[in-house]
């Protein structure tokens, strides 16, 4: 690992921290829709080719330990600073970048759900919470993107193809009438 690779880790990390003692600060429904999703859990993400483990403990004092990892053996959220921008500025809606696979998400639908709310909530306590704003513009002037490396397949493309078995399935074999076993008379 390199250790210009640490450093944004470690950079990452200290943002993360930052906005969770923000949230706390501020209290209300955001704060606690944040507890009660990621309390307990651990996720790995990365953003711009950074990877970190992200494990939050206790409660409504909530807590975030880390592990700067190399490479990890499954990714929960992937996505780059430029969606990050796109979406801050307005000019990209969350559904859309997870849409066209610019943001990358792993979990099961209620927690999806829960995180969705909960980003969304963050979204629009920084429009009036000056110090979300000051954590934004840190990380806006400061984060330079890198190489992302290969982020997941879009969503219209990951599309399960229906009729699988039944296509190939020879020709000949369909074709064949079958009689019933039981035949009343």
């Amino acid at each position: 690992m390199t250790n210009t690779t640490t450093k944004r880790q470690e950079q990452l990390a200290t943002w993360l921290r930052c906005l969770i003692e923000t949230l706390r600060l501020q209290g209300g429904e955001t704060w606690k829709n944040l507890v009660h999703i990621v309390s307990e859990k651990t996720a790995t993400i990365a953003i711009d080719g950074t990877i970190l483990q992200v494990s939050a403990q206790g409660g409504d004092r909530l807590q975030l330990n880390f592990e700067y990892l190399g490479t990890p053996n499954s990714i929960d959220f992937c996505s780059d600073s430029h969606t990050f921008r796109d979406i801050v500025a307005g000019r990209l809606t969350m559904d859309g970048a997870i849409a066209n696979g610019q943001i990358y998400a792993r979990n099961n639908m209620d927690e999806l759900l829960g995180i969705y709310e909960v980003v969304t909530r963050i979204l629009a306590d920084g429009a009036t919470n000056h110090q979300l704003q000051e954590l934004w513009m840190e990380f806006d002037q400061s984060w330079s993107a890198s190489s992302t490396g290969n982020l997941p397949s879009p969503l219209e493309t990951q599309k399960p193809t229906y009729n699988y078995l039944i296509n190939n399935v020879p020709e000949d074999v369909l074709t064949i009438e079958v009689k019933p076993y039981l035949v009343d008379d």
